[in-house]
């Protein structure tokens, strides 16, 4: 992680599984470490692990968090000392989180952002593909594929009783409870097998 004097940007991207908020945590601790002043974000949507304002990893690591609706609130909850601002979750957060994290780098801040790529169905999953795009740092990581045990750059979806659901949409039936059986990281090869 960097500090600028000109703002910096960097997105961790990846699949399903594949450690993204356990990066994000990794980097706050060591800001700390650093005695930075970081605020954390995610989105209130998010209520996979209750209602909690923390960030959870699927290896059950965590940490403070605070949530929010819209982007706009990042805004508006930020403290005058901050110097990072880190967002978990990001995909969310929709197409508007592109000019909030333009307006923090105009700040001079350091903006950490985490979060899926691709949807389940593989469609980019606006904003984070554009966020890329602008970054200064891009880290992609990968997951286990649940068939080969290869990198699987994807996941999958595969309960198909919800119906009506597009992949682009922030939907509570997807993201409030994460239920193992119903999205599993699939490489490249194995993404079209049942």
């Amino acid at each position: 992680m960097k500090t600028s004097k000109i703002g910096y940007l960097e997105v961790i991207a990846g699949p399903m599984y594949s450690g993204k908020t356990e990066e994000l945590i990794r980097q706050i601790k060591r800001a700390a470490i650093g005695k930075k002043r970081v605020q954390v974000f995610k989105p209130e949507l998010d209520r996979r692990y209750g209602l909690d304002k923390k960030l959870f990893s699927h290896a059950g690591l965590s940490i403070e968090s605070d949530t929010i609706k819209e982007p706009s609130e990042i805004l508006t909850k930020l403290e005058r000392k901050t110097q990072i601002v880190v967002i978990d979750e990001a995909q969310w957060l929709g197409e508007t989180l592109i000019g909030v994290v333009l307006n923090l780098l105009s700040k001079h801040m350091t903006v950490i952002v985490s979060g899926l790529a691709m949807t389940f169905d593989r469609q980019p999953f606006i904003p984070i593909p554009t966020l890329m795009a602008m970054a200064d740092k891009v880290t992609i990581l990968s997951a286990v594929c649940s068939v080969c045990g290869n990198d699987a750059v994807y996941h999958k979806r595969l309960k198909k009783d919800v119906s009506g659901v597009s992949a682009l949409v922030a939907d509570p039936r997807f993201v409030k409870k994460l239920d193992d059986a119903v999205f599993e990281a699939r490489c490249r090869h194995c993404f079209n097998k049942p």
